[in-house]
């Protein structure tokens, strides 16, 4: 337990040292239209007709066609800038294109293991989030299971509203590698006359749903329920010296804590 916890430990300081910046210094531009009614349409403008019309395609790839007369003005704007405004009933509306980053800190329920606290778990993600709601990421984290593994994931996820508590769902999955050799010890199937055992890592999937309390432009809170199933394979060498592998799988029930950057 104290070695699951010293790695822990080192890759959160590892995290808190590297955590990227995204200051860039000249930031890709966008057309802004602004219409008279307060809705407001990010994209690039494609097609002008003096005095009739202006042809924007949206950064969703949707293609409007809006009357000049409906206009109140348009404007170039940063890609990555964050716009907040009020929607039709007149609540804050909270819109985010651009990169971002979020670190969770969960604990994995469902152990058969006799500890006071379930496993902790660590994942720190770098993703692009489009003004649709959809959002792709990848990251990188630490597993306190019966062994540590350092899980390398893809994520998914799609925001559904823009606003002050905004609801989301979610799907990470890629593959766990293996950090120390398991403990014949922790496992009531291994014997003493067998050695050499190893574990060799393997693939995990992980989807879930939570909502994100945006603090303001920039930060947000968020709490996520999720299953996580991971699958992993032991080798290790009989009394005989014969080489047998075992597949060990973990079913878990996660609860998440984020904290969300841009």
């Amino acid at each position: 337990m104290k070695k699951h916890l010293n790695l822990f430990i080192l890759l959160f300081l590892l995290i808190a040292v590297f955590v990227p910046k995204y200051s860039v210094a000249q930031e890709k531009m966008q057309d802004v239209i602004y219409y008279k009614s307060g809705t407001i349409l990010h994209g690039e403008i494609i097609e002008i007709k003096l005095n009739e019309s202006i042809t924007l395609k949206s950064n969703c790839g949707d293609i409007w066609v809006i009357n000049q007369s409906d206009i109140e003005r348009v404007a170039k704007e940063p890609i990555s800038k964050t716009f907040i405004q009020k929607d039709s009933t007149f609540n804050l509306s909270y819109k985010r294109k651009g990169f971002y980053s979020n670190i969770n800190v969960g604990f994995l329920f469902g152990s058969n293991l006799n500890t006071p606290f379930p496993p902790l778990s660590l994942m720190f993600v770098n993703g692009y989030q489009f003004d649709c709601g959809l959002a792709l990421g990848a990251g990188l984290g630490l597993e306190l299971l019966t062994e540590a593994y350092m899980p390398a994931v893809l994520d998914v996820r799609y925001t559904f509203k823009s606003s002050k508590v905004s609801h989301f769902v979610y799907l990470q999955g890629g593959y766990a590698i293996s950090l120390e050799s398991p403990d014949p010890y922790d496992y009531d199937y291994y014997s003493y006359y067998d050695s050499n055992l190893k574990s060799k890592g393997g693939y995990l999937i992980n989807p879930g749903i939570g909502f994100k309390l945006n603090l303001n432009n920039r930060n947000a809170f968020s709490f996520a329920i999720g299953y996580k199933y991971m699958q992993v394979q032991h080798t290790y060498n009989e009394f005989n010296g014969q080489e047998i592998d075992r597949t060990i799988k973990y079913n878990r029930i996660t609860l998440g804590f984020g904290y969300h950057f841009w």
